[in-house]
């Protein structure tokens, strides 16, 4: 009766042993993936001639440890050192051309307002010479009136005919003479001694 009691639990004990076995094999397994990831990772130690060597730029760049310089880029710096210098002149640049439109702007108003003065005064001497037009023309038709002519006429002494002959030209071109022409006689004295009997 005890005898496969001792059977079975030799099976249960060769089991567990090899399945602790097993996991140690897999521990140590990770463990040996894991150094090697490790040591590939790592930086690899620098030799003799490679200290030399950073040591020797050390010296030349004027420093006492031998590790690497590294040296910042320089375009970044040309365009970080440049960039508010061409901020600046684009900014000097658009003032510049803002004042230069203010100033025309200004020059531009002042020269209307100056020719807008221009053109009334002009306008005003217009109407003036169109006022003293119209006058002059009203004493010229005044002047040529018969009245003004023959009382011009009676001043410079000339005697008005009483029935004086006609001139009339035919379509045919042919000129005939109405009436008779006759001296103009001076008129009478009067008793004052001026020409025309009144006073």
């Amino acid at each position: 009766m005890t005898a496969p009691a001792r059977v079975g639990g030799s099976s249960s004990r060769g089991r567990s042993s090899q399945s602790r076995r097993k996991g140690k094999a897999e521990a140590k397994a990770t463990a040996a993936t894991e150094e090697t990831t490790e040591t590939r990772t790592q930086r690899r130690p620098r030799t003799a001639a490679a200290e030399r060597a950073y040591a020797r730029r050390a010296q030349r760049e004027g420093r006492a440890g031998g590790e690497p310089v590294q040296r910042r880029p320089r375009p970044s710096k040309q365009k970080h050192e440049r960039g508010p210098a061409s901020r600046a002149s684009f900014v000097m640049l658009v003032m510049g051309l803002l004042a230069t439109g203010v100033v025309t702007t200004l020059w531009l108003s002042t020269q209307a307002i100056a020719d807008s003065y221009r053109l009334d005064q002009a306008k005003k001497a217009a109407t003036e010479l169109a006022e003293e037009v119209e006058l002059l023309q009203r004493e010229v038709t005044n002047l040529e009136s018969p009245a003004t002519l023959d009382e011009m006429a009676r001043k410079l002494g000339a005697i008005r005919s009483s029935d004086p002959a006609r001139i009339v030209v035919a379509p045919d071109g042919k000129v005939t003479v109405v009436g008779e022409p006759k001296p103009a006689a001076p008129p009478a004295a009067s008793p004052s001694g001026t020409p025309g009997g009144n006073g």
